[in-house]
């Protein structure tokens, strides 16, 4: 049986990354997969990044990439779908370029494609977590936090329900069927969380499947989109994606309202007291159901 190889694309995105984006951009010329198509974006950085990238290239004359590099700040969704508008890959991944990927993660990625059916439509593995210096950070990886010990411990299937109240998918450890990622719109534009907005669309329609092993080294710094964002923010943008999912079912409706009750608790005099009755209230069915079942 011939094995076919079929075409990944890598899309690198990069915003003020000169220190890190080689680390990166190395980290993909180094997989063993051979069939990838590279895409590197630069997002407008206001440091060397943009010559970064033209001197790694000079460098590299045997790699072939495209590039894109912004004349003005865009949203990293309106970057994303822009670079997924030039991949001509029958799947894709988009990496910071300040993360770095393993040898074998596209390879292994593949072949996990390849062994399933075809409504598979994203492969997430495990990452372990380095620091500016590209040290390894002395903290658990991500899937060693929710105590997941094996292959048979992770979320696999249609798995919508789970990404809902936990998601706990690294953004960088994923390989997507991008046929799949353009069915259900690809990256909305309105939302600065754009993969947790992609895979839930994706997991309602498609399975999801994890790897039991770490396929990328995840840069952990304060200057980070997320870190630097304040948390209510955060929350804001997490609860405009959940909004699209209320009305489907009871217990995801409760939920998404336990979510807005504690984003906004803090904010506002009455949803603090909204939220200790609508507490309260839990805690005394909680208390029912115990003492009749």
């Amino acid at each position: 049986m011939v094995q076919s190889f079929p075409l990944v694309t890598i899309i690198a995105i990069s915003y003020n990354h000169e220190e890190f984006l080689e680390e990166t951009l190395e980290s993909i010329k180094n997989q063993t997969y051979g069939n990838i198509e590279l895409i590197i974006l630069d997002a407008f950085s206001k440091d060397q990044s943009v010559s970064k990238i033209n001197s790694w290239l000079q460098r590299n004359p045997e790699v072939e990439a495209k590039t894109i590099f912004q004349a003005e700040t865009k949203k990293i969704t309106a970057n994303a779908n822009e670079a997924l508008e030039l991949a001509t890959g029958e799947f894709y991944q988009i990496l910071s370029c300040d993360d770095v990927l393993l040898s074998d993660k596209i390879e292994s990625q593949v072949k996990v494609f390849q062994d399933s059916d075809e409504n598979l439509g994203v492969v997430y593995c495990d990452a372990s977590k380095i620091d500016q210096e590209s040290n390894e950070i002395d903290q658990p990886t991500f899937f060693a936090e929710r105590n997941w010990k094996s292959e048979s411990q992770l979320p696999s299937g249609m798995i919508f329900p789970l990404l809902l109240t936990d998601y706990f998918i690294t953004a960088p450890s994923v390989l997507v069927r991008k046929s799949m990622a353009m069915e259900v719109g690809g990256y909305n534009s309105e939302v600065m969380m754009e993969d947790l907005d992609l895979f839930l669309k994706m997991a309602q329609k498609f399975s999801f499947k994890g790897l039991f092993q770490i396929g990328v080294k995840y840069r952990i710094l304060e200057t980070s989109l997320l870190r630097s964002t304040d948390p209510f923010n955060r929350q804001s943008n997490r609860l405009k994606i959940y909004a699209s999912y209320l009305g489907q079912k009871g217990e995801w409706d409760r939920f998404i309202t336990h979510q807005f009750l504690l984003a906004y608790q803090g904010k506002s005099t009455f949803y603090k007291l909204v939220f200790s009755i609508y507490a309260g209230l839990q805690k005394f069915l909680r208390t029912k159901f115990k003492k009749h079942y």
